[in-house]
């Protein structure tokens, strides 16, 4: 507690001029102006409680034409989307085209080029056909690289999760033994009874073997936990070391914090770092939100005092994987019925921020209002969604933000379970909101991941240093843009931007012009 009132006061002390000028981004509903109209609905056939639960989507630059796209699920009743940016404002449903428009019982969705050919591919998380749930039924797209996929989830081994029940939530792509090529997690929430109270075997780390096929190596890896119910599975480098952890948001308190020991298994070390004290995970997000150079970790819950319910966690960490959980004094922890969320500098203050959707089917989470939590720069946030005309109480599930429109601030989708998705524009302007997004491309380095997976971003502007983690992992059913996007405030310059690849490389980038996408 003390070395966290410390720390603030220093930064408080630099940097609470541009504190006290910071704006509030200004969101507007571009939903049918952009073309994005669908809804994930569910069919009468699948109704269990997943269904309820489901609703994700994905943000990815699938035609690598430098403009983020959006695949999104359907539900069953309504095939998956696939929007490509069209580069002025709208999209164009391209799923059929593309061959990803199936109509099916959609879990999460995760994207990462497996393959290292150089285009992203799709994990699809799938309970089955509309006509009822069946197990094996999962997805992996491979990006042909000229306008279509084709699934090839049983060729490589990732058609099935759980071989007791269909299952399939949130997934991650990540690189944890630092060979170069993507890895796959897979959450499962479904006991094997079709309850919370059964074993769960959905939760599944299937290893890259550099040929297009994976291998399950749950048990091996020693992640496998037969009570863990998952939802949000991420990839994060914790304590610096460059061997990402393996973070899980777990409902029933089965959250997971495990170290990567760098040998090919990991530890679950959730008791001892601190975490895990979030009654019902479900999202995640990870950010430097004090920025002292730490990955903070922040996982969504429900929250109600009658039921004991704890309501949103804010782990801060402390270093060695030493976590202080920090929600209530944050003002981030009672966030309704939590899902999606991301870690996002929505107004260019320099300070991450924290956007999370909420709501379920009964009471009043049923108008469960998106908060849009603005960090204040002294270890608090204050949530301004209505303010800054992120007016929703929706059934929100997946949370993603990507700048689609390249304008230099990142804009915001939420899924909504039977209900149409919303896209919100920023529309931030104004005094120091200037900005610099950095996009990694390692085509021609095999020994690192796609797209910078796994690298460290630290630029210095300002007098302020600022550390992004190039994670596209679950924010909850989805993720967001493969980006390190940072406010800069009032700052006209970055003096220094260092890149911390996984292998150990360094590349340092001096005198970077601000208001630009860059990509190394």
């Amino acid at each position: 507690m003390a070395g966290w009132r410390v720390s603030l006061c220093l930064i408080v002390a630099a940097l609470g001029a541009s504190v006290a000028t910071a704006v509030d981004p200004v969101f507007t509903d571009q939903t049918v102006a952009a073309g994005v109209v669908n809804t994930f609905s569910p069919p009468p056939a699948w109704n269990t409680v997943a269904a309820e639960m489901a609703g994700g989507a994905v943000v990815a630059d699938f035609d690598r034409d430098g403009r983020q796209d959006l695949f999104v699920l359907g539900g069953g009743d309504g095939p998956d989307r696939l929007f490509i940016n069209n580069g002025d404002g709208t999209f164009t449903d391209q799923a059929v085209a593309w061959g990803v428009a199936a109509t099916h019982l959609g879990g999460g969705v995760a994207a990462g080029d497996y393959d290292g050919d150089g285009w992203i591919d799709l994990f699809v998380a799938s309970f089955g056909p509309p006509s009822g749930a069946v197990i094996g039924a999962h997805k992996l797209y491979h990006n042909n690289g000229d306008g279509t996929f084709t699934d090839v989830a049983a060729a490589a081994g990732v058609a099935m999760t759980n071989p007791d029940i269909p299952d399939g939530f949130g997934a991650a792509f990540g690189d944890y033994d630092l060979d170069g090529d993507l890895d796959l997690a897979v959450a499962g929430w479904m006991g094997d009874d079709g309850t919370q109270d059964g074993a769960t075997r959905g939760n599944r780390l299937f290893r890259n073997n550099g040929d297009g096929t994976f291998t399950d190596v749950t048990a091996a890896a020693g992640v496998e936990d037969l009570d863990m119910h998952g939802f949000s599975p991420r990839f994060v480098d914790m304590d610096g070391d460059l061997y990402p952890e393996l973070l899980m948001a777990a409902d029933f308190q089965t959250s997971h914090y495990f170290i990567n020991n760098r040998d090919g298994t990991f530890t679950d070390f959730t008791a001892q770092s601190g975490t895990g004290l979030d009654r019902n995970g479900m999202g995640s997000a990870i950010g430097d939100f004090d920025n002292d150079g730490l990955l903070d970790w922040y996982v969504t819950s429900i929250y109600n005092v009658q039921l004991s319910l704890t309501g949103n966690m804010l782990y801060r960490n402390l270093g060695a994987h030493v976590f202080e959980e920090r929600s209530e004094a944050a003002g981030v922890k009672q966030g309704g019925w939590g899902w999606g969320t991301c870690a996002v500098d929505l107004n260019h203050d320099g300070w991450q921020d924290i956007a999370a959707t909420n709501g379920w089917v009964y009471g009043n989470y049923l108008i469960d209002a998106t908060r849009l939590y603005r960090n204040n720069g002294d270890g608090t946030f204050t949530d301004v969604a209505v303010a800054s005309g992120l007016n929703h109480t929706g059934q929100g599930r997946a949370l993603l933000t990507a700048d689609f429109d390249d304008d230099g601030d990142q804009d915001i989708v939420i899924v909504c379970s039977r209900e149409p998705l919303v896209l919100y524009r920023n529309d931030l302007s104004g005094p120091n909101t200037n900005w610099l997004r950095v996009f990694l491309d390692t085509r021609g380095a095999p020994s690192l991941a796609p797209d910078g997976i796994g690298a460290r971003v630290v630029i210095r502007a300002g007098g302020r240093r600022q550390v992004r983690y190039i994670s596209p992992g679950s924010t909850y059913l989805g993720g967001c843009e493969p980006s390190a996007h940072f406010g800069l405030g009032a700052a006209t310059n970055v003096e220094r931007l260092r890149v911390e690849w996984p292998d150990g490389g360094v590349t340092i980038l001096r005198n970077v012009a601000v208001n630009q996408t860059l990509t190394i």
